[in-house]
This record gives structure tokens, sequence and C-alpha cells, in this order.
């Protein structure tokens, strides 16, 4: 879970959006976006997916969300897509 914070709060939690993504981190990946702090970044995450750089299976496993429910019902529901292959 990232909470609002500088670059290398930035820096770690794309490290782990990109670990989740060839499969050494099976866990979900969390903004958590009080005051729409993050929603640029999810902005340009749904960009991806429209250009074709990311997977709509890969975008699945990143939640931003500003509801402390919806963090623990995502995080009680994930479950990991399988591992992406080239």
């Amino acid at each position: 879970i990232a909470l609002p914070g500088g670059p290398g709060i930035l820096e770690e939690i794309t490290e782990v959006v990109s670990w989740s993504r060839v499969g050494q981190n099976n866990n979900p990946c969390i903004f958590f976006n009080t005051n729409n702090y993050y929603s640029l970044i999810e902005q340009f995450y749904d960009q991806m997916v429209s250009n074709e750089f990311l997977t709509q299976e890969d975008r699945n496993k990143i939640l931003f969300s500003k509801s402390f429910k919806e963090i623990e019902e995502f995080i009680k529901n994930y479950k990991a897509p399988k591992i992406r292959t080239y």
C-alpha cells in the first residue's frame, strides 16, 4: 500500500507493480488515493492500457482508492492473475 509521498514512494510502488507483472510479487498493489493524490498516476496507468503497454489483467492488480473498506475488500478477494509469458 502506497501512502501519499514523494518520489521515493512512487519509485517503490512502481517497482512492486513491475514485479507483479513478472511473477515476483503475487500481492495486490494499492495506492491510497486520499484527496485524489494519485489520480494522475491512475490516469497514466489507464493510458498504458489504452496504448497497449499494459494489459487490462495487469491493470486489475492495481487499486487506487481512498476507502479503507474498498481496500480491505480488494485485499480479501484478491487472486493473483497468471504470470505473463513471452
